[in-house]
């Protein structure tokens, strides 16, 4: 990933079971990955230390991990409402489907990053896209949701 994007500061993962936040801490550095905590694990963070501690120095501590717990919302299979705009946000600027439980939370996570200053405007960011789109035709809430025009977004995280 660094040899694709040289300067990259930070790369924004869902963060469910923790591998894929542990394979890129083990590949980036605690400090340059993201993940979005959406609701999977009571401790993602020792999760994510426990999948990458083979495979560093040692150096991964839970504490030292980049984790946003605030988009999890009434837990993990429902739809927040800044998932819901993360969707539409992804869909109408980048013809991106993401899913409601992981990557829209990622993308709201991102957001939040953003606005609070966690992730700066100018700095490379990736957003890393782990799928789910079958997720997505699963989910009822986000069924129900897009038919209703996606007009007004369910309720906060």
């Amino acid at each position: 990933m660094r040899a694709q994007v040289p300067g990259l500061r930070t790369a924004v993962v869902a963060l469910g079971s923790g591998g894929t936040m542990a394979g890129l801490v083990a590949a980036l550095g605690s400090g340059a990955v993201l993940g979005v905590d959406v609701g999977a694990l009571a401790d993602p963070a020792t999760a994510v230390r426990e999948f990458a501690a083979p495979h560093t120095d040692g150096d991964v501590t839970a504490d030292g991990l980049r984790v946003r717990r605030d988009q999890v919302g009434a837990g993990y299979a429902t739809l927040t409402g800044p998932a819901a705009e993360a969707l539409r946000l992804a869909a109408r600027t980048e013809g991106i489907v993401l899913d409601p439980v992981y990557t829209g939370r990622a993308l709201a996570g991102l957001v939040a990053a953003v606005r609070d200053g966690d992730v700066r405007p100018g700095e490379r960011t990736v957003f890393v896209h782990t799928g789910g789109l079958p997720g997505l035709f699963g989910h009822a809430e986000a069924v129900a949701y897009a038919e209703a025009g996606a007009g007004s977004p369910p309720a906060g995280p």
